[in-house]
């Protein structure tokens, strides 16, 4: 009998982790236009959309077969154990009454009818309604598409942020990384103070904590970017941090709004016309309705159960059938009245939304303004920050600045640096809010690198 080598489980979680790491090593890049695709493929409400539509074409296979003959067939097989009995009153055929037992024991029937309705407005209703579903399954698809690009967007530039700021952090932990070599060559000739030697090295810690925190920080946006796009969670991927800044930070030329344009506005017109149709469908519950009909059948029949299947007796006939509402206990009365009354609904709502739309995009026009506005100011801020700490450390150097006076550029730089980056995503989540309220998301996303 062979011996079964075990493998320790310390092999198994050594192979975990090198495969681990070599996933690390590789993420998969992803551009902006790349997140947006993918997400546009593979999130979920996608696929829920997806099947609505299809949904809405099947509504509209059903209502089409209203116009269409109906054909049917049934079949039934009777055994009367007992057949009912009929009384002849005495004086009619003879001086006393006769009882009979009319039929057979067994008795089979088999018929196919075709109907063919011939006039039916609600039908006629229940077409164009079914076409104006259809329409508002595909409006609610391209308006799941724009949010879920919209989410994809945020989540992009949230992560184009704090990989700037990343840049930032990594270039200051250099500069102290040189500064702190030269301040320890001076202290061990004792040229600098101890102190001074400490709180650079404070200063240094609190850059590299301050990018381990980033470091949480993306992680946590980069699980948000891949729940936005429908991705495994587990999956290891990156951004492509190439993007032009100064494409992205030109204000927009259009600053008006056609309401009419966006897609909330088409879905809650379009929830009018079907409510307008509903109240026409209900108003032709009270018209009368005309059926034709054709009938073929035969039976058979007998006291023998064997012999009953022998002789079979074939009929047939065609009609009309007319079916003339009278009184329903003003049923139909009160589903009209309620039916008026949710269209009266639905127009005072399109108006109010419609009103919020303006709102929403005024706001969104002022808060981009301002945005733009503030993150101009903060990067010329940021400029003069940099020439300032840039001049100090030189003169710090050479010991015609104080440690002192360095520290306070420096942390007058960070301040700016920090304000810089918050304008720049305030402006960028703007803009795209600003795109999203015009209803031009879509083309806005299409036109950047």
């Amino acid at each position: 009998m062979k011996k079964v080598k075990v493998i320790p489980l310390a092999v198994f979680a050594l192979c975990a982790t090198v495969v681990t790491q070599a996933q690390q090593a590789n993420p998969t890049i992803f551009s902006l236009k790349e997140s947006i695709a993918y997400s546009l493929a593979n999130n979920p409400s996608s696929t829920i959309y997806k099947n609505e539509v299809l949904i809405a074409k099947q509504k509209k296979t059903e209502a089409l077969a209203g116009y269409l003959p109906q054909v049917n067939g049934t079949g039934t097989f009777d055994d009367n154990l007992k057949r009912q009995v009929t009384v002849l009153p005495a004086g009619a055929f003879s001086k006393e009454e006769i009882k009979i037992q009319f039929g057979n024991q067994y008795n089979t029937n088999v018929v196919a009818q075709v109907d063919q309705v011939i006039f039916d407005r609600t039908i006629t209703v229940a077409k164009e309604a079914n076409r104006v579903n259809t329409l508002l399954a595909d409006l609610k698809l391209l308006q799941n598409n724009e949010t879920i690009v919209y989410n994809t967007v945020a989540a992009y530039y949230q992560i184009l942020t704090l990989n700037e700021q990343e840049k930032l952090l990594v270039e200051n932990e250099k500069k102290y990384e040189e500064l702190l070599r030269i301040l320890q060559l001076q202290y061990e000739k004792g040229v600098a103070k101890k102190i001074d030697y400490d709180r650079m090295r404070v200063s240094q810690s609190n850059i590299r904590s301050q990018l381990s925190l980033l470091k949480t920080n993306k992680e946590l946006a980069l699980n948000k970017l891949k729940f936005a796009m429908g991705m495994d969670l587990a999956q290891n991927i990156a951004i492509n941090d190439s993007l032009d800044y100064s494409m992205q930070v030109s204000m927009p030329v259009n600053t008006t709004l056609e309401t009419k344009n966006l897609l909330d506005y088409k879905i809650l017109s379009n929830n009018i016309r079907l409510q307008q149709l509903d109240v026409e469908r209900k108003k032709f519950a009270f018209y009368p309705t005309l059926a034709g009909y054709a009938r073929y059948g035969a039976q058979t029949f007998g006291n023998d159960f064997g012999k009953s299947f022998g002789n079979w007796f074939d009929y047939s006939s065609v009609g009309l059938k007319l079916n003339i509402p009278i009184f329903d206990g003003n049923r139909k009365k009160s589903q009209l009245t309620q039916s008026k009354l949710s269209l009266l609904n639905a127009e005072e709502n399109l108006k109010i939304s419609s009103r919020n739309y303006q709102l929403q995009f005024q706001n969104a026009n002022t808060a981009l303004f301002r945005s733009y506005t503030s993150m101009n100011d903060n990067k010329e801020t940021l400029d003069l920050a940099a020439d300032i700490l840039k001049n100090t450390s030189l003169q710090y150097q050479k010991g015609t600045a104080s440690l002192t006076d360095f520290l306070n550029s420096d942390y007058s730089y960070k301040e700016a640096q920090s304000n810089y980056i918050s304008s720049l995503l305030n402006f960028l989540t703007a803009r795209v809010d600003f795109e999203k309220a015009q209803g031009n998301l879509s083309t806005y996303v299409n036109q950047l690198k």
